[in-house]
């Protein structure tokens, strides 16, 4: 069993590094830290708000379902969860949130640390600040394994 033990807390130490550097974005040419992009967008910075969108995670729903932003708008999403469950709250198109609920499902437990989406344990808020670029159809959805296929999920249209 201690040999298990020290064999995955080995992997463990490995895997840190780069799982930490999978969303650290990048740096501009006089080396200052650069936010990550997305084909939609990149996190918001708090001077550039230019409006607040309150969203409630309920079990299994989110509320609004569906939100319509415009290009070059910076969005303060407050996302508060009243249900009795964990959630999360991610921005992407149908793909990517296919692709990250693949992820979690084999992952259960694990914490969210992508840029674009927060964990919102039951009765807490949490705050995403989102600033659009392309116009397109996303999505916002819940990766708690099972969530996001019971139905969790919003439309998110920038137009």
């Amino acid at each position: 069993m201690q040999s298990f033990l020290r064999s995955m807390l080995f992997v463990s130490v490995l895997a840190a590094p780069s799982m930490a550097l999978a969303h650290q974005g990048h740096t501009d040419a006089t080396g200052a830290a650069q936010a990550e992009e997305f084909w939609f967008g990149h996190p918001g910075k708090s001077a550039a708000i230019t409006r607040t969108v309150k969203i409630e995670a309920r079990d299994i729903s989110f509320a609004p379902a569906a939100l319509t932003v415009k290009v070059g708008e910076t969005v303060r999403f407050e996302v508060t969860n009243t249900g009795r469950l964990d959630h999360e709250f991610m921005i992407g198109d149908a793909n990517e949130q296919g692709e990250h609920d693949k992820e979690m499902a084999a992952m259960p437990g694990m914490a969210m640390d992508d840029p674009n989406g927060v964990s919102v344990p039951a009765g807490k808020t949490a705050t995403l600040i989102w600033t659009f670029t392309k116009t397109g159809a996303l999505q916002y959805g819940c990766h708690v394994p099972g969530h996001y296929a019971a139905g969790m999920v919003g439309q998110l249209t920038v137009q």
